[in-house]
């Protein structure tokens, strides 16, 4: 009996063995992107295979249910059956009362997965996160084979804001409806839920309206203009600014750049939208931007010609009746393609200088007692506003809307992060508010100066809001205008990986943020991307940010911006275009030459954007024979507005101060005042040196008489820098000042080539 209970216990053990349960995951294996409120990781996983059920309970979550089993249709060829009876090693679906939209709850063991929320976004956003717990083989558009795990997890989460928000402006350059569906995935892979089609502006009219053909049988296509052909330039060093020749065709004897949706594309971009819980907003620029309108129908403009002025193109005209009929006419079809609750009218960057001289629009402002141009605008937005309330939608601008006043029921996006006050008169105003602006969330900026960290710690909400105040924030929204961006590659190298901390920061708390934890959940996104075929940004070279002088020879040290496995650095020294066959950077090395020096990255087959400067041959400036005697600098006050820098002169100069540092000081923001500053500037040692300018206005930095910097011109604050060679020792050195109207900076920094640049003192300094 003994020897029978023996041999049945190992026979079980046995059994066991030869079916061993799902290994278990650690938490470095795995990458949510955005962060969940509360995640668990326990032990164990659940496997998918080709019986797995999926258990159904209500119409809302079929959105959800359909994306899962598409995503197993494509990559495991599992054709996954939905059932409405719970059983054991299946999916379930359930409604649960009480959590908001967009929240969901997942609960992943061996033996089930169970799937919770109250409405359809909730369970759509649970299935996102189990995408990102799969392996990223998920992403496959091919059968592959894999084992199909998802780790056993507890997760609770929600979104902080309703409206997290992506923008495409269609209209500068046009990418097609396969792309755009492309983008809508990337957009619910990250639970992004607002899709702003920018689809009309000066540069083209991309949304077909049948009451007005004209505007895509010709505004859609326009000869090729400098935001083109500047493209074209930099395509010869990286292809990524190429434009397709798909986008141009011959029309009445030209070559034309263009392209736009038919209205059953619209329809079908909207459902495919719609289908990843996907809101789509259209804007339709009005009054200003208006151009690819006005061309083809001219009597919309005050004058019945259609043009730039200085910066900006002719507005239509606002005293006209045929105006409001034009873009009532517009806004009824467009409100029958989208069902969004907003739409846009743009707003911005209105030229008012036509009306001013309009004597139509003249009349609208006193018949309507009206203040003036801006007040015009106005009642121009609540005409629309009433007429968009008669469809049952609400209207949407830039915050250049606020301006000249604004009903509480319109909802403004902040984008000038030059106007703080803008968001807070809107919120004032009891306005509901999207956060978009240049600070964050212009992704079109290059990803050096708007970096992935600098995106991720940014607090959208601005201090000044009341609690009351920040519930009329719907969210934030980050935005691609085109006229950078040619193609879809470029356009996913300017979003990715920057729309991740976008989602990151529309979906978790303030409170729950780390940017070294973030980045690393980053990396490990990668390789999904890379299955999808995204063309993202890497790290760009460092090192040849600015000219390199050399007075025999200079050793060039090259790194990247920041650490990325996989990515290396290539480079050329005959100014050619550096590819995988060009020199590969492993240590730093010597130039003994004048030659021009280009670097970039490659991580596979992505590439950067190339980094390139020269190497100048200098001779060294002797030092003077003299011994200050006080430390600092003379600062000289010239009155007077001068038109150049070179006009300011010393013989003007009305008295002089002692000072310890090159600054504005007590001058800032009031009447412009010129300056020079002079005295004597101490190097420390034989070497380059480099020399750097921050003002606006326009500023020249003199080393004895040799220009180091020019930084003239009229500009707002910006910098420029100039290398020079000097022996150590005493040199005098002039700093000239030529003011905007209104003052805001004049600084300036020194430093040997290669090490940190410090402030221009009377550490260094004398007279």
């Amino acid at each position: 009996m003994r020897n029978y209970l023996t041999i049945l216990f190992l026979a079980v053990l046995m059994a066991s063995c030869s079916q061993p349960s799902n290994p278990s995951f650690k938490a470095e294996d795995i990458s949510l992107v955005p962060k969940p409120t509360s995640f668990q990781l326990n032990e164990s996983s659940f496997k998918f295979g080709p019986d797995t059920k999926i258990v159904a309970s209500d119409q809302s979550q079929q959105k959800a249910i359909n994306y899962l089993k598409g995503l197993f249709s494509k990559a495991a060829g599992y054709n996954l059956e939905e059932i409405s009876a719970k059983t054991e090693g299946a999916v379930v679906f359930e409604v649960i009362e009480g959590l908001k939209n967009g929240a969901y709850k997942l609960n992943v063991t061996p033996n089930s997965i169970t799937v919770s929320a109250t409405e359809e976004s909730g369970f759509f956003n649970a299935v996102q996160t189990i995408r990102q717990l799969l392996p990223i083989e998920i992403e496959s558009a091919n059968v592959v084979a894999a084992n199909w795990l998802v780790p056993s997890v507890t997760i609770e989460d929600e979104p902080r804001f309703s409206w997290r928000g992506m923008h495409n402006d269609f209209s500068r350059h046009f990418i097609d409806i396969d792309e755009v569906k492309a983008f809508l995935d990337y957009m619910a892979l990250y639970k992004l839920n607002t899709y702003h089609m920018h689809l009309t502006d000066d540069q083209g009219w991309r949304i077909e309206i049948k009451k007005y053909p004209l505007l895509t049988e010709k505004g859609a296509w326009r000869i090729p203009n400098n935001q083109d052909t500047i493209c074209m330039e930099r395509a010869q060093e990286n292809k990524l600014y190429t434009i397709d020749e798909a986008k141009f065709k011959e029309i009445d004897g030209e070559r034309k750049y263009g392209g736009f949706f038919t209205q059953e594309q619209i329809k079908e971009i909207v459902a495919y939208a719609s289908d990843r819980c996907i809101t789509v907003i259209p804007e339709i620029d009005m009054p200003g931007h208006f151009k690819s309108a006005i061309d083809n129908y001219p009597f919309l403009s005050c004058t019945g010609e259609s043009g730039w002025d200085t910066v900006f193109t002719y507005p239509t005209c606002l005293g006209k009746e045929t105006t409001y009929e034009f873009m009532k006419n517009i806004l009824s079809e467009i409100v029958e393609l989208f069902p969004a609750q907003y739409i846009h009218i743009g707003g911005d960057e209105v030229n008012i200088k036509s009306w001013e001289k309009c004597p139509l629009c003249q009349k609208a402002i006193k018949d309507n007692s009206l203040k003036d141009e801006h007040e015009l605008q106005s009642h121009f937005n609540r005409d629309i506003e009433q007429f968009l309330h008669s469809k049952g939608k609400k209207l949407m601008g830039w915050d250049e809307i606020v301006q000249g006043g604004l009903t509480k029921d319109a909802a403004v996006m902040w984008w000038r992060g030059w106007r703080p006050e803008a968001p807070k008169k809107a919120v004032e105003n009891g306005n509901e508010l999207v956060i978009t602006p240049t600070d964050a969330y212009y992704f079109d900026y290059l990803n050096d100066g708007n970096p992935l960290e600098k995106i991720y710690n940014y607090e959208p909400v601005p201090e000044s809001f009341t609690a009351e105040e920040e519930k009329r924030v719907m969210g934030i929204q980050a935005n691609l205008w085109s006229e950078w961006i040619p193609s879809f590659k470029r356009l996913q190298y300017q979003a990715f990986p920057r729309m991740l901390a976008v989602a990151e920061n529309a979906w978790a708390s303030k409170n729950n943020k780390d940017f070294e934890a973030f980045n690393k959940r980053v990396e490990k996104q990668y390789p999904r991307l890379d299955n999808l075929g995204v063309y993202y940004y890497i790290p760009v070279v460092k090192g040849l940010d600015k000219k390199i002088g050399m007075v025999d020879s200079t050793k060039v040290k090259l790194s990247l911006a920041y650490p990325l496995e996989g990515v290396e650095i290539y480079y050329t020294i005959d100014g050619s275009v550096p590819t995988k066959k060009s020199l590969k950077y492993t240590e730093p090395f010597v130039v003994n030459d004048t030659v021009e020096i280009k670097a970039r990255a490659y991580k596979g087959d992505i590439y950067n954007d190339i980094k390139k400067t020269k190497v100048e041959k200098k001779e060294y400036i002797q030092s003077v024979d003299v011994s200050p005697k006080e430390k600092g600098l003379k600062r000289y006050l010239i009155p007077g507005k001068l038109k150049k820098v070179t006009d300011v002169n010393l013989k003007s100069a009305s008295k002089w101060e002692v000072v310890d540092s090159v600054d504005i000081a007590e001058f800032k923001d009031k009447k412009p005042v010129n300056m020079v500053f002079s005295g004597y500037f101490h190097a420390e040692k034989d070497g380059i040196y480099q020399f750097e300018t921050r003002s606006d206005g326009g500023d020249h930095l003199y080393i004895g008489q040799t220009l180091v910097v020019d930084n003239s011109g009229w500009h707002g604050p910006r910098k420029r820098y100039g290398i020079v060679a000097l022996k150590a020792g005493w040199h005098s050195i002039t700093i000239k000042y030529r003011p905007s109207d209104k003052p805001r900076a004049i600084n300036a920094w020194y430093g040997l080539q290669g090490e940190p640049l410090q402030p221009i003192t009377s550490e260094v300094t004398g007279f």
